[in-house]
């Protein structure tokens, strides 16, 4: 059973009372539709940058945005792999994080099948190791030093299993979401289930565990961007809590510490945007936007496919084709829409 240890610190409660106090104020903020699906876009393009840069990807922001839209750049195969890989497994856990459950073994499976497809053998994709591993630091000078020894391959199934199990549970005691986000990243990485890609795996869902705590800051929260900005930090911070070898009663605190901090600076950036943005800033026509339940999803698709196409309306809203296509009209009347094409090959994008 994992019960994991931690203590709620000075450092710790503070962070929280302030990122509550601005995740209320983000929640009031009166932002325009289309201003809010541009941010959540930008959003997007950051976590795609941010998470892969992590694990060394050698795009620059601008250069993922081209992937994003289908765009040619120069880059090796790998690295343009695993920028649309991560972009196709933000889209999975957007649309998972529709549904209000908890998270489960196969959808562990399948982001990790999305994230790692094409870039390690096939064998290896969507399934837990089935060797040991050595997490190694290179000195520079040809040689290696151990950072930290994951767990026995034979336990992985059952300490994923045992986070899984205390997730629910804790949902129960009321422990606080981004406490229970903190727990749930260093856990993941430190049982280092899978041969690659534990990180990006494991930023994901922390992701999806805060959508589905209803803690997403309107889906513009991308910590990934604190722990890109120092990278060795970010790893120290996690090696601090490990040691060099994996233990049951781990303590939590530091690495909370370090979580916490990295949520307030990013909750704050958000806040500033948000702000930034605000009424006040267009014509009074614009003003006077409001959206229904329907046309809030289709935004809220086209945040994670930059595009829309009818029949992806059909399969969203499960309405008929006709009025998807009035629906996709309307939007574009408000002008937060552009149809771009003719014909079959037609589709919406979001109106700059």
């Amino acid at each position: 059973m994992f019960n994991p240890q931690y203590s709620i610190t000075s450092t710790i409660l503070s962070r929280i009372a302030e990122i509550a106090e601005i995740k209320a104020a983000v929640e009031r903020s009166r932002v325009l539709p289309l201003n809010e699906v541009q941010l959540r876009r930008q959003a997007i393009l950051r976590m795609a940058h941010t998470s892969t840069s992590i694990e060394g990807n050698k795009l620059a922001e601008f250069e993922v945005g081209k992937v994003l839209e289908g765009k040619a750049v120069r880059a090796s195969q790998k690295d343009i792999l695993e920028v649309e890989n991560y972009y196709q497994a933000l889209k999975l856990i957007s649309e998972m994080a529709q549904e209000r459950g908890d998270i489960t073994e196969k959808e562990i499976l399948k982001l990790h099948e999305i994230v790692v497809d094409g870039l390690v053998d096939k064998v290896k994709v969507g399934k837990y190791r089935p060797s040991d591993v050595y997490v190694l630091d290179d000195l520079g000078d040809g040689r290696e030093m151990l950072r930290f020894k994951a767990p026995d391959a034979s336990k992985v199934k059952k300490l994923v299993d045992d986070l899984l199990l205390w997730l629910r549970t804790s949902k129960k005691e009321d422990i606080h979401p981004v406490i229970r986000a903190g727990i749930l990243h260093l856990q993941f990485v430190t049982i280092h289930p899978f041969t690659d890609g534990n990180g990006r795996v494991a930023r994901l869902l922390t992701q999806l565990q805060l959508y589905r705590d209803s803690w997403d800051f309107r889906k513009i929260l991308v910590l990934e961007d604190y722990y890109n900005r120092d990278r060795m930090s970010y790893y120290n911070a996690e090696n601090r809590a490990q040691g060099k070898n994996y233990l049951a009663d781990m303590d939590f605190t530091t690495w909370l510490e370090y979580f916490t901090t990295g949520f307030l600076v990013e909750a704050r950036k958000a806040l500033e945007q948000v702000q930034s943005i605000g009424f006040g800033k267009k014509s009074k026509k614009s003003e006077q936007i409001f959206l229904d339940r329907d046309e809030i999803q289709i935004m809220d698709f086209l945040t994670t496919t930059g595009r829309i196409t009818s029949k992806d309306v059909v399969d969203v809203l499960r309405i008929a084709k006709r009025t998807a296509q009035l629906k996709l009209k309307n939007l574009s009347d408000k002008g937060l829409l552009k149809l771009n094409g003719k014909g079959p090959s037609s589709y919406y994008s979001i109106a700059r």
